[in-house]
């Protein structure tokens, strides 16, 4: 809890920052981005194999800023393997609430409960790293983050993000629900050059309800140009990795177009 409100309290020294994606041009309003995760995935996988985050964001106003997220997955699996699945996962939509006089970003947001359980979702859920539940099956969710910013040299920023997530879905037999409760936590050093943008993330979420956790580490690069930014990014389960000892890894592609400078 000390952590927890530690972070609060860094976030209103910073200035506002995007909300739900981690992984397109920081810190920036008005953008369409579309991030395509592949997971290390079953043996019989192709490498087709993985899951589609489309994200768009829209300023209304200084304070208001309008988001949706639509998530697809895939399985696909190698000659002679089991037949295509695909996943439509909980679509996104929030609004974010800003201040301009307290640069604080405080964003509520709802995932509506569409998803299915099939091989495409089961790899879905392994790509949301910093995102709510999008490939819970038929899970409904609501969120509230609060992110923020500080400035870490001339070049450089911190973002921070924390918040909490609700989820309810149906229980696997008889007519109740299952409800849980997830922190998140979210750190990226954000640096800026004249031709590329880099990024070193550590996302993070654990179970209230529930005593399940979830750490991912990151490292993305991008190019910093003024419309469009593709960008690479490649990372793995830090608990995998200290429990097991094994190297569980997500690699992906992405796209940001900065629709608001044109």
């Amino acid at each position: 809890m000390r952590v927890f409100l530690a972070v609060c309290v860094l976030s209103l020294l910073a200035l506002p920052s995007q909300a739900q994606t981690l992984w397109s041009r920081p810190y920036e309003p008005d953008q369409i981005a579309v991030e395509a995760l592949v997971p290390d995935a079953a043996s019989d996988a192709s490498g087709l194999t993985g899951a589609t985050f489309l994200t768009a964001t829209l300023s209304l106003n200084d304070n208001v800023e309008l988001a949706a997220e639509l998530p697809v997955a895939r399985y696909r699996p190698s000659a002679g393997g089991s037949p295509s699945t695909t996943a439509v996962g909980n679509p996104f939509v929030g609004i974010g609430l800003s201040s301009t006089t307290i640069p604080l970003l405080f964003q509520i947001g709802a995932r509506l409960p569409v998803a299915e359980a099939n091989q495409a979702a089961a790899i879905g859920q392994a790509t949301e790293v910093g995102r709510t539940s999008a490939f819970g099956p038929e899970e409904f969710g609501l969120s509230g983050l609060l992110n923020g910013r500080l400035e870490a040299g001339r070049y450089s920023t911190l973002r921070l993000r924390t918040g909490l997530e609700f989820g309810s879905r149906p229980a696997p037999t008889g007519p109740d629900r299952v409800r849980n409760w997830r922190l998140h936590y979210d750190a990226q050093l954000w640096r800026e050059g004249d031709r590329l943008i880099t990024g070193l993330t550590l996302a993070g979420q654990s179970g209230l309800t529930r005593s399940v956790s979830r750490h991912h580490a990151f490292l993305s690069v991008m190019g910093n140009w003024n419309l469009v930014q593709p960008g690479l990014l490649a990372g793995a389960s830090l608990n995998d990795l200290i429990r097991e000892g094994t190297w569980t890894p997500i690699v992906g592609l992405t796209l940001s177009v900065s629709y608001g400078r044109l």
